[in-house]
């Protein structure tokens, strides 16, 4: 698998699985735009335009005719000069790997007048936007917030995740092992999966579905799990166990097209390359231009057709 593709494949999986993830970079930022607004509410008797659009949830774009809104008593956004105002707002508020947010978090990091929790803070968030398109940039990142702030869990399995798509499993092990060490339980589905990932990518499948189970208990309604433990069974020829799995992930997440390219890997596991290719169609038809699904639908219609004469289908799995 190529470092492009193994990147893909596990960003996917780290971005849908992971509820705490999407919390932190997205919803937490709103959260405190309500708190934000609300001790400016108890200070002054009433709101202008500006902030009544903040109260709505309009901050998380960028305001450039919006009055300063001081930033208090949060470990990620407290104690910037207020003159930083607007490139924080930009730099945390966005968890897109676009280059306004990326630009924002530059300008901090080259100030020289900020503490270190609010550095190691913009270190992380940068290599967070960059994780996808610039991820040698992004580790760097997440190694600078490190020497910061040793051992802080979010970065730890932020780069975890840069190891993991470099298929440097063990220097992602130590990390999560770290992070899931010093998270509350109830704060490490994300760090679980990713070691369930790990284990997997090193062919030690029994540690790779304890990890993933785990993961799937504290975070009960992130159906990504599945498709990674599917995978599992597929390798180890369980092919109903693996089916079960991925139609569990298609009904749970109908327009993800994972889930029909896992169907379509069982099918022609079994023989069954004409179903296979059909499940392919489905995946394409939710998203057109994804290559695993275009690279195994040319490899697949490459065949010859008679393969699917031999098929045994009293052992295959349902469709």
């Amino acid at each position: 698998m190529t470092t492009l593709s193994r990147l893909a494949a596990v960003h996917g999986a780290f971005w849908i699985a992971d509820r705490w993830y999407r919390i932190w970079w997205y919803v937490w930022p709103a959260s405190l735009g309500l708190l934000i607004c609300g001790w400016i509410y108890v200070d002054k008797p009433g709101l202008d335009g500006a902030q009544e659009s903040v109260l709505r949830g309009d901050w998380a774009k960028p305001m450039t005719n919006a009055p300063a809104i001081p930033v208090r008593n949060s470990p990620l956004l407290a104690n910037w000069p207020q003159r930083l105002h607007d490139d924080v707002i930009t730099c945390f508020s966005n968890a897109s790997d676009i280059v306004p947010p990326v630009d924002a978090c530059s300008r901090l990091l080259a100030v020289g007048d900020i503490a270190n929790p609010q550095r190691s803070a913009a270190y992380n968030q940068r290599g967070f936007l960059q994780r996808i398109k610039r991820p040698a940039a992004s580790l760097e990142d997440f190694d600078m917030a490190l020497r910061i702030t040793p051992d802080a869990p979010i970065v730890l399995t932020n780069r975890a995740f840069i190891y993991l798509t470099r298929n440097q499993n063990d220097a992602a092990l130590a990390d999560l092992n770290k992070a899931i060490e010093r998270l509350p339980p109830a704060a490490t589905a994300r760090a679980h999966f990713l070691r369930g990932v790990a284990y997997k990518q090193l062919v030690d499948y029994g540690k790779a579905v304890a990890e993933l189970d785990e993961a799937q208990k504290i975070e009960p309604n992130i159906p990504d799990h599945l498709i990674i433990r599917g995978e599992i069974e597929l390798a180890r020829k369980n092919y109903d166990t693996a089916m079960s799995d991925f139609d569990e992930f298609v009904r749970r997440a109908p327009r993800d097209p994972r889930g029909p390219i896992g169907r379509a890997t069982v099918l022609e596991a079994t023989g069954r390359t004409q179903d296979a290719i059909a499940a392919l169609d489905a995946a394409l038809a939710i998203d057109p231009a994804n290559p695993r699904a275009l690279s195994l639908r040319e490899r697949m219609r490459a065949r010859p057709t008679t393969a699917d004469q031999a098929r045994g289908r009293d052992n295959s799995p349902p469709k």
